[in-house]
């Protein structure tokens, strides 16, 4: 069987273009989609960078005296707090992105399958009298 619905007799190649080969191709760009808005937004690095100060704004304590090295330290708290808050709504925006665009590809892949059955029974609906 050749893997080229173009060379298959006319019926039977719609059938194979609307079930098999846009299907594929549905799944195949939202895959490609979601790796995409994956990489664009640095999930892997960002979750291995999560605690990191923000913008690597670090100060040494060496050579400090005891009060400036708590006040340093609290600082350093601080800027690794703000970099895990950007982080994490980066990270939270990211994968929002990732499950809207899964949710919108699943619901094109059935919507493309269904449209079939939805016009016919749009159709017959419309076909049928009601009572007035």
């Amino acid at each position: 069987m050749s893997s080229d619905f173009r060379e298959l007799p006319l019926v039977y190649a719609f059938f194979v273009w609307w079930l098999k080969y846009v299907p594929s191709r549905i799944v195949y760009i939202a895959r490609k989609t979601i790796i995409k808005i994956f990489h664009y937004f640095s999930i892997d690095l960002l979750l291995r960078t999560l605690f990191q100060p923000w913008k690597r704004d670090e100060i040494d304590t060496t050579n400090m005296a005891l009060d400036d090295r708590f006040r340093v330290w609290i600082m350093n708290l601080v800027s690794r707090l703000v970099g895990a808050t950007v982080r994490g709504i980066t990270i939270a925006i990211g994968l929002l992105a990732i499950c809207g665009t899964f949710v919108l590809s699943v619901l094109s892949l059935i919507g493309f399958i269904g449209l079939p059955a939805i016009s016919f029974w749009l159709i017959i609906l419309g076909i049928i009298p009601r009572g007035v």
